[in-house]
């Protein structure tokens, strides 16, 4: 059950890059990077190197040893103090994000920044609520939709969104004719360049023909959270667990990311199913992270809105 642990997944945490080449003297095609591994290009050979904050890649040429770490820079994510459940300390007022009892608290778009131009937007449903009401603007994009349930896919007749553009989405409320509360979140698109770029590097990591699990909680998920998008990295994650994923370090990373968007029931499902299945694989090393998040998780008392600013 599961894909057996990269090498870099034993020696890093974090790995920061990914050897896209061959030509290298200890590392094939495919090896992850660390930040104290070393870059030792064969004789008269070249070495390509995706780095995964920058999503550049680079060339490294014969000559000497090349430290990855001044090669590729950490993720800033990794580092970045940020109000989460786990993290109540970094809240400005000690309370997080503040919720609205019985509001239409929009779930999707995950974040604040998203690179799909037709996103699904969710939310929480209202009690006595008959129907919602959705408006999307920006740019030159201007819309209205009726709902009854509290899912709307992005409709079809209308434009998608522009690249670079910022987008206010408000979700209302309906009982009969008359509007009981609101919420309102504001998306942001990344500019096409960035998006290219992006796409380029994805195209690029699945090109080497790793196992899907190690691709989405790897390298996609660092790709993505390179510019916060977490949107795209749990709909990627929440793919491979729709295709029945055994690895119990992708369940934990999606934990994680549902706890930056303020989900505490759905990241300890997730942390939940992560530590099954690192019991069950005999995997001692993933049962003490899970088991952190989990405790660190019991022990947060902020209010848990569903998708707070970012």
């Amino acid at each position: 059950m599961g894909s057996p642990r990269t090498e870099a997944q034993v020696r890093c945490i974090e790995p920061i890059g990914r050897v896209i080449s061959t030509g290298d003297r200890y590392m094939r095609s495919g090896s992850l990077l660390c930040p104290t591994d070393q870059i030792s290009p064969k004789q008269g050979e070249e070495v390509k190197v995706l780095c995964y904050s920058s999503r550049e890649h680079l060339l490294v040429e014969a000559g000497s040893n090349f430290p990855v770490r001044e090669i590729c820079k950490p993720p800033a994510f990794s580092s970045v103090r940020k109000c989460t459940l786990l993290s109540p300390q970094d809240c400005p007022n000690r309370k997080g994000p503040n919720r609205r009892e019985n509001a239409p608290n929009i779930i999707q778009p995950y974040g604040k920044v998203i690179i799909n131009r037709r996103p699904l937007i969710s939310w929480t449903a209202v009690p006595g609520a008959t129907s919602y009401t959705v408006q999307l603007s920006g740019g030159e994009v201007k819309w209205e939709k009726e709902v009854v349930g509290t899912t709307l896919s992005y409709p079809q007749d209308q434009q998608e969104l522009s690249y670079g553009s910022a987008n206010k989405i408000i979700v209302i409320a309906n009982k009969g004719n008359d509007p009981i509360i609101d919420d309102t979140l504001v998306v942001h698109v990344l500019p096409e360049g960035w998006v290219r770029q992006i796409n380029q590097a994805i195209e690029q990591v699945k090109s080497l023909g790793l196992s899907a699990d190690e691709t989405a909680y790897i390298d996609l998920d660092a790709i993505y959270m390179s510019e916060r998008l977490l949107n795209d990295t749990i709909e990627n994650l929440q793919a491979r667990v729709a295709a029945g994923s055994f690895n119990p370090t992708l369940y934990r990373i999606l934990g994680d990311r549902y706890v930056e968007v303020w989900m505490p029931q759905l990241a300890k499902t997730a942390y939940i199913k992560a530590l099954q299945l690192a019991r069950f694989q005999k995997n001692s090393g993933e049962v003490e992270l899970v088991q952190e998040r989990l405790s660190a998780l019991s022990q947060s008392q902020l209010p848990t809105r569903t998708n707070p600013a970012q």
